[in-house]
Protein backbone atom coordinates (compact mmCIF):
# COMPACT_ATOMS: atom_id res chain seq x y z
CA UNK A 1 0.00 0.00 0.00
CA UNK A 2 2.96 2.54 0.68
CA UNK A 3 4.19 1.49 -2.21
CA UNK A 4 1.42 2.23 -4.33
CA UNK A 5 1.16 6.11 -2.61
CA UNK A 6 4.19 6.63 -3.31
CA UNK A 7 4.52 6.33 -6.77
CA UNK A 8 0.98 7.71 -7.43
CA UNK A 9 2.41 10.99 -5.06
CA UNK A 10 5.80 10.46 -7.56
CA UNK A 11 3.44 10.18 -10.84
CA UNK A 12 1.46 13.11 -9.93
CA UNK A 13 4.30 15.39 -8.53
CA UNK A 14 6.05 14.54 -12.49
CA UNK A 15 2.72 15.18 -14.66
CA UNK A 16 2.10 18.91 -12.93
CA UNK A 17 6.39 19.41 -13.25
CA UNK A 18 5.79 18.72 -16.91
CA UNK A 19 3.00 20.72 -17.63
CA UNK A 20 5.08 24.12 -16.19
CA UNK A 21 8.01 25.24 -18.16
CA UNK A 22 10.93 22.99 -20.23
CA UNK A 23 13.04 25.27 -22.09
CA UNK A 24 15.28 26.16 -19.50
CA UNK A 25 18.35 24.71 -17.80
CA UNK A 26 16.80 24.96 -14.44
CA UNK A 27 13.38 23.62 -15.60
CA UNK A 28 15.04 20.88 -17.16
CA UNK A 29 16.83 20.33 -13.84
CA UNK A 30 13.74 20.29 -11.85
CA UNK A 31 11.80 17.80 -14.33
CA UNK A 32 14.57 15.79 -13.86
CA UNK A 33 15.10 15.48 -10.53
CA UNK A 34 10.51 14.40 -10.77
CA UNK A 35 11.87 11.88 -13.06
CA UNK A 36 14.81 10.23 -10.61
CA UNK A 37 11.68 10.39 -8.05
CA UNK A 38 9.63 8.57 -10.04
CA UNK A 39 12.38 6.24 -11.22
CA UNK A 40 13.26 5.68 -7.30
CA UNK A 41 9.45 5.05 -6.17
CA UNK A 42 9.33 2.12 -8.88
CA UNK A 43 7.10 3.78 -11.63
CA UNK A 44 8.98 2.02 -14.41
CA UNK A 45 7.90 -1.55 -13.69
CA UNK A 46 4.07 -0.12 -12.75
CA UNK A 47 2.31 -0.74 -16.13
CA UNK A 48 -0.90 1.52 -15.34
CA UNK A 49 1.22 4.12 -13.86
CA UNK A 50 3.57 4.21 -17.23
CA UNK A 51 0.63 4.44 -19.23
CA UNK A 52 -1.16 7.12 -17.72
CA UNK A 53 2.16 8.90 -18.00
CA UNK A 54 2.19 8.23 -21.66
CA UNK A 55 -1.14 9.64 -21.93
CA UNK A 56 -0.53 12.48 -20.02
CA UNK A 57 2.57 13.70 -22.18
CA UNK A 58 1.27 13.14 -25.58
CA UNK A 59 1.44 17.02 -26.13
CA UNK A 60 5.16 17.23 -25.12
CA UNK A 61 8.02 18.08 -27.18
CA UNK A 62 8.60 14.58 -28.75
CA UNK A 63 12.63 14.77 -27.47
CA UNK A 64 11.45 16.09 -23.52
CA UNK A 65 8.21 13.34 -23.84
CA UNK A 66 10.67 10.04 -24.82
CA UNK A 67 13.30 11.31 -22.71
CA UNK A 68 11.03 11.48 -19.35
CA UNK A 69 9.87 8.09 -20.63
CA UNK A 70 13.30 6.30 -20.50
CA UNK A 71 14.50 7.85 -17.48
CA UNK A 72 11.85 6.60 -15.30
CA UNK A 73 11.52 3.06 -17.62
CA UNK A 74 14.97 2.55 -18.25
CA UNK A 75 14.16 1.41 -21.96
CA UNK A 76 15.93 2.00 -24.98
CA UNK A 77 13.38 1.56 -26.88
CA UNK A 78 12.34 4.71 -25.81
CA UNK A 79 15.81 6.08 -26.85
CA UNK A 80 15.56 4.41 -30.21
CA UNK A 81 12.22 6.19 -30.75
CA UNK A 82 14.47 9.78 -30.47
CA UNK A 83 17.42 8.13 -32.73
CA UNK A 84 14.20 7.74 -35.73
CA UNK A 85 13.31 11.04 -34.63
CA UNK A 86 16.31 12.48 -35.15
CA UNK A 87 17.16 10.23 -39.11
CA UNK A 88 14.74 12.21 -40.14
CA UNK A 89 15.88 15.68 -39.81
CA UNK A 90 19.81 14.82 -39.65
CA UNK A 91 20.15 17.15 -42.82
CA UNK A 92 18.39 20.22 -41.63
CA UNK A 93 18.62 19.60 -37.38
CA UNK A 94 21.02 21.77 -36.23
CA UNK A 95 24.18 19.82 -35.12
CA UNK A 96 24.93 21.21 -31.29
CA UNK A 97 21.11 19.89 -30.69
CA UNK A 98 21.93 16.67 -32.36
CA UNK A 99 25.14 16.14 -30.26
CA UNK A 100 23.42 17.45 -27.42
CA UNK A 101 20.98 14.24 -27.32
CA UNK A 102 23.61 11.79 -28.33
CA UNK A 103 25.41 12.88 -25.49
CA UNK A 104 23.24 13.09 -22.80
CA UNK A 105 21.99 9.41 -23.94
CA UNK A 106 25.86 8.18 -23.70
CA UNK A 107 25.38 9.94 -19.98
CA UNK A 108 22.70 7.78 -19.02
CA UNK A 109 24.17 4.83 -20.39
CA UNK A 110 27.29 5.74 -18.48
CA UNK A 111 25.33 6.55 -14.80
CA UNK A 112 23.80 3.04 -15.27
CA UNK A 113 19.99 4.37 -15.65
CA UNK A 114 19.14 2.65 -18.46
CA UNK A 115 17.95 -1.24 -18.77
CA UNK A 116 20.89 -2.73 -21.19
CA UNK A 117 18.12 -5.71 -21.36
CA UNK A 118 15.30 -3.86 -22.67
CA UNK A 119 17.15 -3.73 -25.83
CA UNK A 120 20.59 -5.43 -25.95
CA UNK A 121 22.13 -4.41 -28.92
CA UNK A 122 21.16 -0.93 -28.70
CA UNK A 123 24.83 0.21 -28.85
CA UNK A 124 26.33 -1.84 -31.03
CA UNK A 125 23.58 -2.00 -33.69
CA UNK A 126 21.77 1.24 -33.00
CA UNK A 127 23.65 3.79 -31.44
CA UNK A 128 27.00 2.81 -33.29
CA UNK A 129 25.07 3.29 -37.05
CA UNK A 130 23.52 6.67 -35.60
CA UNK A 131 26.97 8.05 -34.66
CA UNK A 132 28.17 6.96 -38.10
CA UNK A 133 25.82 9.03 -40.14
CA UNK A 134 25.62 12.15 -37.64
CA UNK A 135 29.50 12.36 -38.48
CA UNK A 136 28.83 11.71 -41.91
CA UNK A 137 26.43 14.44 -41.68
CA UNK A 138 28.42 16.64 -39.78
CA UNK A 139 31.45 16.64 -42.80
CA UNK A 140 28.85 16.95 -45.35
CA UNK A 141 26.97 19.90 -43.63
CA UNK A 142 29.87 21.67 -42.27
CA UNK A 143 32.22 21.35 -45.75
CA UNK A 144 34.87 19.07 -43.65
CA UNK A 145 37.35 16.58 -45.47
CA UNK A 146 40.17 15.26 -44.07
CA UNK A 147 43.07 15.25 -46.56
CA UNK A 148 44.35 11.79 -47.07
CA UNK A 149 47.36 10.22 -45.98
CA UNK A 150 49.89 9.90 -47.97
CA UNK A 151 52.62 8.04 -46.31
CA UNK A 152 52.66 9.53 -43.02
CA UNK A 153 55.97 10.96 -40.57
CA UNK A 154 57.10 7.55 -38.94
CA UNK A 155 56.78 8.19 -35.08
CA UNK A 156 54.68 10.84 -35.01
CA UNK A 157 51.14 10.42 -32.86
CA UNK A 158 48.25 12.51 -32.33
CA UNK A 159 46.39 11.63 -29.69
CA UNK A 160 42.45 13.33 -29.57
CA UNK A 161 40.03 13.52 -26.35
CA UNK A 162 37.14 15.30 -25.98
CA UNK A 163 37.81 16.97 -22.78
CA UNK A 164 41.19 17.63 -20.82
CA UNK A 165 41.01 19.28 -17.44
CA UNK A 166 44.01 19.39 -15.36
CA UNK A 167 46.23 16.52 -13.46
CA UNK A 168 42.96 16.51 -10.43
CA UNK A 169 41.03 14.65 -13.58
CA UNK A 170 41.99 11.11 -13.91
CA UNK A 171 41.36 10.73 -17.51
CA UNK A 172 43.49 13.64 -18.01
CA UNK A 173 46.01 12.54 -15.89
CA UNK A 174 46.05 9.02 -17.86
CA UNK A 175 46.10 11.13 -21.26
CA UNK A 176 49.06 12.67 -20.00
CA UNK A 177 50.61 9.37 -18.81
CA UNK A 178 50.28 7.78 -22.04
CA UNK A 179 52.19 10.92 -23.87
CA UNK A 180 54.78 11.20 -21.93
CA UNK A 181 55.16 6.77 -22.06
CA UNK A 182 54.91 7.59 -25.99
CA UNK A 183 57.80 10.09 -26.35
CA UNK A 184 59.67 9.25 -23.20
CA UNK A 185 59.55 5.03 -24.09
CA UNK A 186 58.87 4.43 -27.31
CA UNK A 187 60.60 7.12 -28.88
CA UNK A 188 57.40 8.70 -30.53
CA UNK A 189 56.77 12.24 -30.99
CA UNK A 190 52.94 13.36 -29.55
CA UNK A 191 50.55 16.21 -30.40
CA UNK A 192 47.10 16.11 -27.96
CA UNK A 193 44.35 17.63 -29.50
CA UNK A 194 42.00 18.98 -26.53
CA UNK A 195 38.88 19.20 -28.72
CA UNK A 196 35.71 19.94 -26.29
CA UNK A 197 33.19 18.80 -28.52
CA UNK A 198 30.75 17.35 -25.58
CA UNK A 199 27.76 20.41 -25.32
CA UNK A 200 28.98 22.67 -22.78
CA UNK A 201 25.71 24.15 -22.64
CA UNK A 202 22.13 22.66 -23.36
CA UNK A 203 20.79 23.25 -26.91
CA UNK A 204 18.20 20.49 -26.76
CA UNK A 205 15.23 19.76 -24.24
CA UNK A 206 16.15 16.29 -23.33
CA UNK A 207 16.44 14.95 -19.88
CA UNK A 208 18.37 14.73 -17.65
CA UNK A 209 20.20 17.65 -19.25
CA UNK A 210 24.29 17.40 -19.86
CA UNK A 211 26.91 19.91 -20.34
CA UNK A 212 30.54 19.30 -19.61
CA UNK A 213 32.56 21.49 -17.96
CA UNK A 214 35.38 23.34 -20.43
CA UNK A 215 39.11 24.44 -18.52
CA UNK A 216 38.58 28.26 -20.17
CA UNK A 217 42.22 28.65 -19.76
CA UNK A 218 43.42 25.61 -21.82
CA UNK A 219 43.01 27.70 -24.92
CA UNK A 220 45.18 27.39 -28.01
CA UNK A 221 48.39 26.20 -27.96
CA UNK A 222 50.33 24.55 -24.58
CA UNK A 223 53.45 23.23 -24.01
CA UNK A 224 52.72 20.94 -20.90
CA UNK A 225 55.40 19.10 -18.82
CA UNK A 226 55.08 15.89 -17.29
CA UNK A 227 57.23 13.01 -16.42
CA UNK A 228 60.48 14.67 -17.78
CA UNK A 229 58.59 15.38 -20.88
CA UNK A 230 57.35 18.15 -22.97
CA UNK A 231 53.61 17.62 -24.46
CA UNK A 232 52.36 20.22 -27.00
CA UNK A 233 48.66 20.25 -26.54
CA UNK A 234 45.94 22.32 -29.25
CA UNK A 235 42.93 23.27 -27.28
CA UNK A 236 39.45 24.96 -28.10
CA UNK A 237 37.22 26.16 -25.94
CA UNK A 238 34.34 27.36 -27.99
CA UNK A 239 31.25 26.35 -27.50
CA UNK A 240 29.40 24.48 -29.96
CA UNK A 241 30.25 22.36 -33.22
CA UNK A 242 31.94 25.01 -35.79
CA UNK A 243 33.40 24.42 -39.18
CA UNK A 244 35.73 26.91 -38.26
CA UNK A 245 36.90 24.88 -34.55
CA UNK A 246 36.53 21.38 -36.70
CA UNK A 247 38.65 22.29 -39.96
CA UNK A 248 41.30 24.04 -37.21
CA UNK A 249 41.75 20.41 -35.57
CA UNK A 250 41.68 18.78 -39.02
CA UNK A 251 44.23 21.07 -40.46
CA UNK A 252 46.48 21.20 -37.50
CA UNK A 253 46.41 17.00 -38.00
CA UNK A 254 47.53 17.65 -41.59
CA UNK A 255 50.64 19.58 -40.70
CA UNK A 256 51.63 17.52 -38.28
CA UNK A 257 51.65 14.20 -40.08
CA UNK A 258 51.00 11.70 -37.69
CA UNK A 259 51.41 7.59 -38.79
CA UNK A 260 48.46 6.87 -35.92
CA UNK A 261 45.61 8.79 -34.10
CA UNK A 262 44.94 7.83 -31.16
CA UNK A 263 41.27 8.29 -29.51
CA UNK A 264 41.26 8.52 -25.89
CA UNK A 265 37.97 7.83 -24.69
CA UNK A 266 35.19 6.82 -26.56
CA UNK A 267 32.84 8.52 -28.99
CA UNK A 268 35.72 11.34 -30.12
CA UNK A 269 34.44 12.72 -32.68
CA UNK A 270 37.76 14.34 -33.69
CA UNK A 271 39.52 10.87 -34.04
CA UNK A 272 36.58 9.10 -35.79
CA UNK A 273 36.70 12.44 -38.70
CA UNK A 274 39.98 11.21 -39.20
CA UNK A 275 39.11 7.76 -39.69
CA UNK A 276 38.86 8.06 -43.51
CA UNK A 277 41.85 8.95 -43.76
CA UNK A 278 44.55 7.11 -40.73
CA UNK A 279 44.59 4.63 -38.50
CA UNK A 280 43.02 5.04 -35.45
CA UNK A 281 43.65 3.39 -31.86
CA UNK A 282 41.05 3.77 -29.24
CA UNK A 283 41.73 3.99 -25.70
CA UNK A 284 38.71 3.33 -23.48
CA UNK A 285 38.21 5.06 -20.00
CA UNK A 286 35.66 3.50 -18.52
CA UNK A 287 33.68 -0.14 -18.75
CA UNK A 288 30.93 -0.25 -20.66
CA UNK A 289 30.88 -0.32 -24.82
CA UNK A 290 33.01 1.83 -26.42
CA UNK A 291 31.59 3.86 -29.55
CA UNK A 292 34.28 4.28 -31.91
CA UNK A 293 35.18 4.07 -35.55
CA UNK A 294 38.98 2.77 -34.65
CA UNK A 295 40.88 0.10 -36.64
CA UNK A 296 41.25 -1.25 -33.43
CA UNK A 297 39.26 -0.39 -29.73
CA UNK A 298 41.51 -1.65 -26.67
CA UNK A 299 38.94 -3.26 -23.42
CA UNK A 300 39.03 -1.40 -20.34
CA UNK A 301 39.82 -5.02 -18.62
CA UNK A 302 36.47 -6.74 -18.77
CA UNK A 303 37.92 -9.14 -21.17
CA UNK A 304 34.66 -9.58 -22.51
CA UNK A 305 34.12 -9.25 -26.33
CA UNK A 306 30.95 -7.30 -27.57
CA UNK A 307 28.50 -10.02 -29.16
CA UNK A 308 28.24 -10.47 -32.44
CA UNK A 309 30.66 -10.48 -35.46
CA UNK A 310 29.95 -6.49 -36.37
CA UNK A 311 32.56 -3.49 -36.22
CA UNK A 312 32.93 -3.00 -32.24
CA UNK A 313 32.82 -6.98 -32.53
CA UNK A 314 36.05 -7.06 -35.29
CA UNK A 315 37.82 -4.14 -33.58
CA UNK A 316 38.15 -4.99 -29.93
CA UNK A 317 41.10 -6.29 -28.36
CA UNK A 318 41.69 -7.76 -25.07
CA UNK A 319 43.95 -5.10 -23.12
CA UNK A 320 43.55 -2.46 -20.54
CA UNK A 321 45.60 1.09 -20.36
CA UNK A 322 46.67 1.51 -16.78
CA UNK A 323 45.14 3.93 -14.37
CA UNK A 324 47.65 6.56 -12.88
CA UNK A 325 48.24 6.32 -9.44
CA UNK A 326 49.50 8.78 -7.10
CA UNK A 327 52.12 7.58 -4.47
CA UNK A 328 53.02 10.07 -1.85
CA UNK A 329 53.28 7.72 0.66
CA UNK A 330 51.60 9.77 2.86
CA UNK A 331 49.69 7.96 5.74
CA UNK A 332 47.53 9.46 8.55
CA UNK A 333 45.96 8.78 12.22
CA UNK A 334 42.49 8.21 12.78
CA UNK A 335 42.57 11.09 14.75
CA UNK A 336 43.37 13.18 12.19
CA UNK A 337 40.15 11.93 10.72
CA UNK A 338 37.77 11.93 14.16
CA UNK A 339 37.45 8.29 13.38
CA UNK A 340 37.56 6.15 16.82
CA UNK A 341 40.08 3.25 16.34
CA UNK A 342 37.73 0.18 17.34
CA UNK A 343 35.79 1.55 14.11
CA UNK A 344 35.47 -0.85 11.12
CA UNK A 345 35.45 1.98 8.76
CA UNK A 346 34.09 1.72 4.77
CA UNK A 347 34.51 3.90 2.75
CA UNK A 348 32.95 5.33 -0.52
CA UNK A 349 34.80 7.34 -2.98
CA UNK A 350 33.72 8.90 -6.35
CA UNK A 351 32.55 12.35 -7.71
CA UNK A 352 28.82 11.70 -8.21
CA UNK A 353 28.01 10.35 -5.26
CA UNK A 354 24.74 12.80 -5.38
CA UNK A 355 23.38 10.30 -7.78
CA UNK A 356 25.34 7.08 -7.09
CA UNK A 357 24.55 7.04 -3.04
CA UNK A 358 21.15 6.67 -4.02
CA UNK A 359 18.18 5.48 -2.19
CA UNK A 360 18.91 1.87 -2.52
CA UNK A 361 22.74 2.39 -1.76
CA UNK A 362 21.38 4.09 1.67
CA UNK A 363 18.96 0.81 2.44
CA UNK A 364 21.83 -1.32 1.43
CA UNK A 365 24.41 0.56 3.98
CA UNK A 366 21.35 0.57 6.69
CA UNK A 367 21.19 -3.12 6.69
CA UNK A 368 25.62 -3.36 7.10
CA UNK A 369 25.46 -0.82 9.93
CA UNK A 370 22.68 -3.30 11.50
CA UNK A 371 24.59 -6.00 10.98
CA UNK A 372 27.95 -4.78 11.84
CA UNK A 373 27.79 -2.44 15.08
CA UNK A 374 31.14 -1.23 14.91
CA UNK A 375 31.12 0.00 11.19
CA UNK A 376 30.78 3.40 10.07
CA UNK A 377 30.83 4.52 6.37
CA UNK A 378 32.34 7.68 4.80
CA UNK A 379 31.77 9.25 1.80
CA UNK A 380 34.47 11.03 -0.33
CA UNK A 381 34.09 13.23 -3.15
CA UNK A 382 32.15 16.69 -3.89
CA UNK A 383 28.58 16.92 -3.28
CA UNK A 384 25.73 18.97 -2.64
CA UNK A 385 22.52 16.97 -1.50
CA UNK A 386 24.10 13.76 -0.12
CA UNK A 387 24.98 15.54 3.67
CA UNK A 388 21.06 16.26 3.51
CA UNK A 389 20.01 12.26 2.58
CA UNK A 390 22.52 11.32 5.41
CA UNK A 391 21.11 13.46 8.26
CA UNK A 392 17.45 11.93 7.71
CA UNK A 393 19.01 8.52 7.59
CA UNK A 394 18.53 6.49 10.64
CA UNK A 395 22.17 5.81 10.96
CA UNK A 396 23.24 9.15 10.48
CA UNK A 397 25.62 9.43 13.23
CA UNK A 398 27.83 6.46 11.72
CA UNK A 399 27.24 8.34 7.73
CA UNK A 400 29.73 10.89 7.42
CA UNK A 401 30.59 13.33 4.03
CA UNK A 402 33.64 14.12 3.80
CA UNK A 403 33.27 16.17 0.76
CA UNK A 404 36.25 16.18 -1.47
CA UNK A 405 39.48 14.74 -0.21
CA UNK A 406 42.66 16.20 -1.16
CA UNK A 407 45.20 13.47 1.04
CA UNK A 408 43.06 10.22 -0.67
CA UNK A 409 46.48 8.11 -0.25
CA UNK A 410 46.37 9.33 3.84
CA UNK A 411 42.18 8.39 4.02
CA UNK A 412 43.01 5.18 2.84
CA UNK A 413 45.65 4.49 5.53
CA UNK A 414 42.45 4.50 7.76
CA UNK A 415 40.02 3.24 5.90
CA UNK A 416 39.05 -1.04 6.66
CA UNK A 417 37.62 -1.40 3.16
CA UNK A 418 36.44 0.17 -0.14
CA UNK A 419 32.22 -0.09 -0.49
CA UNK A 420 31.15 0.75 -4.13
CA UNK A 421 27.14 1.71 -5.09
CA UNK A 422 25.90 0.29 -8.30
CA UNK A 423 27.60 2.37 -10.96
CA UNK A 424 30.07 2.64 -14.31
CA UNK A 425 32.48 5.05 -12.50
CA UNK A 426 34.92 4.24 -10.15
CA UNK A 427 37.38 3.02 -11.01
CA UNK A 428 41.08 5.88 -9.82
CA UNK A 429 39.16 5.87 -7.07
CA UNK A 430 39.59 1.58 -6.16
CA UNK A 431 42.65 1.71 -7.79
CA UNK A 432 43.77 4.22 -4.73
CA UNK A 433 42.23 2.05 -2.40
CA UNK A 434 43.57 -1.43 -3.65
CA UNK A 435 47.27 -0.06 -3.73
CA UNK A 436 46.92 1.30 0.09
CA UNK A 437 45.73 -2.47 0.73
CA UNK A 438 42.23 -1.72 1.00
CA UNK A 439 39.68 -4.38 0.13
CA UNK A 440 37.28 -4.45 -2.02
CA UNK A 441 33.20 -5.06 -2.35
CA UNK A 442 31.18 -4.19 -5.25
CA UNK A 443 28.49 -5.91 -7.62
CA UNK A 444 29.56 -6.73 -10.76
CA UNK A 445 30.20 -4.27 -13.72
CA UNK A 446 31.21 -0.82 -14.26
CA UNK A 447 35.25 0.31 -13.87
CA UNK A 448 35.10 -0.79 -9.86
CA UNK A 449 34.45 -4.37 -10.89
CA UNK A 450 36.80 -4.01 -13.93
CA UNK A 451 39.55 -3.42 -11.87
CA UNK A 452 38.90 -5.35 -8.53
CA UNK A 453 38.64 -8.49 -10.05
CA UNK A 454 36.56 -11.07 -9.48
CA UNK A 455 37.58 -11.75 -5.89
CA UNK A 456 35.83 -9.13 -5.04
CA UNK A 457 32.82 -9.12 -6.04
CA UNK A 458 29.04 -10.41 -4.54
CA UNK A 459 26.24 -11.06 -5.96
CA UNK A 460 23.35 -9.84 -4.13
CA UNK A 461 22.59 -7.26 -1.30
CA UNK A 462 22.27 -10.54 1.39
CA UNK A 463 25.54 -11.42 -0.26
CA UNK A 464 27.00 -8.07 0.37
CA UNK A 465 26.31 -7.65 3.79
CA UNK A 466 27.42 -10.85 4.72
CA UNK A 467 31.12 -10.14 3.72
CA UNK A 468 31.16 -6.95 5.65
CA UNK A 469 30.20 -8.52 8.80
CA UNK A 470 32.90 -11.66 7.63
CA UNK A 471 35.73 -9.41 7.25
CA UNK A 472 35.14 -6.84 10.21
CA UNK A 473 34.85 -9.79 12.66
CA UNK A 474 37.75 -12.04 11.21
CA UNK A 475 41.21 -10.10 11.62
CA UNK A 476 42.76 -12.79 9.41
CA UNK A 477 40.23 -12.74 6.35
CA UNK A 478 40.77 -8.79 6.86
CA UNK A 479 44.82 -9.04 6.30
CA UNK A 480 44.15 -11.92 3.81
CA UNK A 481 41.59 -9.42 1.76
CA UNK A 482 44.32 -6.82 2.15
CA UNK A 483 47.11 -8.71 1.01
CA UNK A 484 45.22 -9.73 -2.32
CA UNK A 485 43.99 -6.16 -2.84
CA UNK A 486 47.86 -5.18 -3.50
CA UNK A 487 48.64 -8.14 -5.40
CA UNK A 488 45.41 -7.50 -7.86
CA UNK A 489 46.33 -3.53 -8.09
CA UNK A 490 49.91 -4.77 -9.42
CA UNK A 491 48.75 -6.68 -11.30
CA UNK A 492 46.74 -4.57 -13.28
CA UNK A 493 49.19 -1.67 -13.40
CA UNK A 494 51.72 -4.19 -15.12
CA UNK A 495 48.92 -4.93 -17.76
CA UNK A 496 48.50 -1.29 -17.91
CA UNK A 497 52.29 -0.97 -18.31
CA UNK A 498 53.26 -3.22 -21.00
CA UNK A 499 55.17 -0.91 -24.04
CA UNK A 500 55.06 -3.96 -26.01
CA UNK A 501 51.92 -4.65 -26.02
CA UNK A 502 50.72 -1.11 -26.86
CA UNK A 503 53.32 -0.64 -29.60
CA UNK A 504 52.18 -4.24 -30.76
CA UNK A 505 48.41 -2.91 -31.12
CA UNK A 506 49.60 0.52 -32.52
CA UNK A 507 50.95 -1.30 -35.52
CA UNK A 508 48.00 -3.41 -36.04
CA UNK A 509 46.37 -0.44 -36.27
CA UNK A 510 48.16 0.88 -38.66
CA UNK A 511 48.32 -2.43 -40.69
CA UNK A 512 44.81 -2.88 -40.57
CA UNK A 513 44.08 0.81 -42.14
CA UNK A 514 46.55 -0.13 -44.64
CA UNK A 515 44.26 -3.28 -46.16
CA UNK A 516 41.25 -0.70 -46.30
CA UNK A 517 42.36 2.37 -48.02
Amino acid sequence: MEASKSRTAALEELVARLQGPAMTGEALKAIAESCEAARMAGLGSDSEAMKTLDTATVSLDPILRESVLAYVSGDLHRYLHILDMLDNVLDLAPMDGINQIYWSMQRQLFLMRMDMASLPDFVAERLLPFYERFLRQLSVRLGLGPVARQVGTPGRVVIVTNQFLSAEHQPSRDLLLLAVRLQRDLGRTVLVLNTNMMPDRYYSPFVPPFAAAVEDRLSGEQTIRCGGERIRMLSSTASGITADKLSGFLSAVEAFDPDLVIAFGGSVIVADLLASTHPVLCIPTTSGRTVSLADIVLDFGGHAPPAGDGRLARSWRPARFGLSLRRTGETATRTEFSLPDAAFVCVVVGNRLDLEADGAFLDLLDRVLDAVPRALVLFAGGVESLPGQLAADRHATRLRSLGHVDRMEALMSVCDLFVNPRRTGGGAGVAQAMAGGVPVLSFDGGDVASVAGPSFLVADDAAFVARVAALAGDPALLAEARQEARTRIAAVEREGADDRQLSAYMAEAIALFERRR
